[in-house]
């Protein structure tokens, strides 16, 4: 695909304190066809209705090379074929070997499945046919298995939650910074520099602490040893390349912000009890994905009928593409963050709701009306 000169020029400025690039996208993208909407086609649809499966609350979902993909459901981790068929739950409950409390955090690597454990540390790497493999603990404390960085895994450790700064009634907003890591398949972890600070709302009640994110750590592995990442509520996305300990640039756009307004309280007295979030306006970024090794944000701009904006840019900040990408009803700029799903090459897996309350999850193919062109 050619590049329009004009599309590609950002205001660039070097960072003398740090070495790094600082740059800022430029109004339009490069593809003219940016602004569509693209289209989804289901592949498949996995539900307690086609084979037994009623997901409790699905916390996490990711694809598999073959094209299936691994749910994990409390104290299941499930994985499905191409076709959307069961072939094997890998969660074993205890503490033995290959065995867990809970799942934090997991990954398909090659033939692998690692499943990262926070409290007590370890990771349970298995076979893609659930066969215990093996185990190991990181040898330095983390509590996010991020991602795989070549033949390394790209881990983060947070700083202590300080409590101990809540001093207003109304409540304080914390500070909590990740330190991005490396380890070896063995476990020996490598700690960077590369620091990035989010930000909770925490609140005291008699006998009790409430809490609630405000910002989050978002990563996104890309090609030759790279990551992206976006932890501020502002569009900022920053490149840098652990193996080296070094930050590479940061990318800026000047995006038109969602202004944030507080959700209903819900009806159910079970519900949840959630905060009232002090913020004039939304996270700029929800999400953020390699696919095909470029940076697919996806932002906080929903517009009924079309879906969320998605913007692709190149990891040296080239603003390539911008488009809608259509979501199930149902899911709003208040929960996109938090909400399961994932984008692996041109297919969306995502856990949808339905009106009865229960829970299915779903792979759709991404499709470009505008591909025949490009």
């Amino acid at each position: 695909m050619r590049h329009s000169p004009v599309a590609l020029v950002s205001a660039l400025m070097i960072s003398a304190a740090f070495g790094q690039e600082t740059m800022t996208l430029p109004a339009k993208p490069a593809n003219p066809h940016a602004g569509r909407v693209l289209a989804l086609r289901e592949a498949f649809r996995i539900s307690d209705a086609q084979g037994g499966f009623y997901f409790k609350g699905p916390s996490q979902i990711q694809a598999v090379p073959d094209g299936g993909l691994l749910v994990a459901d409390e104290d299941e981790l499930l994985r499905f074929d191409a076709a959307g068929r069961f072939v094997v739950n890998m969660y074993r409950r205890g503490q033995g070997p290959g065995e867990l409390r809970q799942i934090t955090d997991c990954l398909v690597r090659g033939a692998e499945v690692l499943a990262f454990q926070e409290q007590p540390m370890k990771c349970v790497v298995s076979g893609l046919d659930g066969k215990f493999l093996r185990e190991f603990r990181p040898d330095a404390p983390v509590s996010r298995l991020l991602g795989l960085a070549g033949d390394r895994l790209l881990l983060a450790s947070n700083s202590a939650i300080p409590f101990d700064k809540i001093k207003k009634p109304e409540g304080d907003i914390l500070d909590i910074v990740w330190t991005l890591a490396l380890a070896s398949p063995e476990g020996a972890v490598k700690a960077t520099s590369l620091a990035y600070a989010t930000k909770w709302y925490a609140k005291r009640l008699p006998g009790a602490m409430i809490a609630d994110y405000l910002t989050f750590l978002l990563c996104a592995p890309l090609a030759d040893g790279l990551v992206a990442v976006a932890n501020e509520d502002t569009y900022v996305i920053r490149i840098a390349e652990p193996a080296k300990d070094a930050a590479v640039r940061t990318i800026r756009r000047d995006y038109r912000r969602v202004k944030y307004e507080p959700e209903k309280p819900s009806d159910d007295p079970n519900a949840p009890r959630r905060l009232s979030i002090p913020r004039d306006y939304h996270n700029d970024i929800q999400k953020l994905f390699a696919v095909d090794g470029r940076i697919w944000a996806l932002t906080s701009t929903l517009v009924p009928g079309k879906g969320v904006l998605v913007d692709v840019i190149g990891p040296r900040g080239d603003y390539l593409d911008s488009f809608y990408l259509p979501l199930p009803k149902g899911i709003s700029v208040h929960e996109l963050a938090r909400h399961p799903l994932t984008i692996a090459g041109r297919s969306l897996f995502i856990l949808e709701e339905l009106e009865d309350g229960r829970l299915e999850v779903v792979k759709y193919e991404i499709i470009d009306p505008a591909a025949k062109d490009r």
